[in-house]
């Protein structure tokens, strides 16, 4: 388990921060459009790679651009994620925080660390932890910003009707994903039988 030795899965996960921000950095002035967010490392941020990366991004492009950094990888170097956080932000680029759950939201002051996302990880859990905890979690979605905290890991429609109750509209997931792409499917359908019907107007 990699994971279980924190700095041999940090040098990895650098290594791999390295390499995307290689592809990101020949692929952004091609194909890229729209926001687009990334993990990554806080070392990562500080190197000569994301400069060049930066140097390779429009100024105009990196506000809708999403630097998502894990809460650990966060408090394991405080003043090192402080003195990123400064020069990220400065350039214009957005930070989530990732890495959350319903225990962290309660403890850690969010706007102290000057994130603009949120991402909450969804957990079965939540649902049978009693209207009281509930009411808990519906405050501090309202301290932090509704509209800054996606629920993540969504696998079902329980966690969508739970996030809805708590006063959650952001959502991602595999069963967001399965969604998106079912209404795609219909979009296509509906343009398939539009075409079609024109067509049989036309030879009519």
């Amino acid at each position: 388990n990699m994971a279980a030795n924190r700095w041999l899965f940090q040098h990895l996960t650098e290594t791999l921060d390295r390499r995307m921000l290689a592809m990101l950095t020949k692929t952004d002035h091609l194909s890229i459009s729209g926001d687009i967010s990334f993990n990554i490392n806080v070392a990562t941020l500080l190197t000569s790679e994301f400069q060049d990366f930066d140097d390779n991004v429009a100024a105009a492009r990196r506000g809708s651009m999403i630097l998502e950094l894990q809460i650990a990888d966060i408090f394991s170097d405080l003043g090192g994620y402080l003195f990123a956080r400064e020069y990220v932000r400065e350039k214009g680029y957005r930070i989530c925080l990732d890495g959350m759950t319903s225990d962290s939201l309660a403890m850690i002051d969010q706007r102290r660390l000057g994130v603009d996302l949120i991402k909450l990880f969804w957990h079965p859990d939540m649902v049978d932890c009693g209207e009281e905890a509930h009411e808990k979690i519906r405050v501090m979605i309202r301290r932090a910003g509704v509209n800054r905290i996606v629920l993540c890991r969504v696998d079902n429609r329980e966690a969508i009707d739970f996030g809805q109750s708590v006063g959650l509209s952001i959502f991602q997931g595999r069963y967001v994903e399965s969604l998106i792409a079912e209404d795609n499917r219909r979009r296509d359908l509906l343009r398939l039988k539009m075409r079609i019907e024109r067509s049989d107007e036309l030879d009519g």
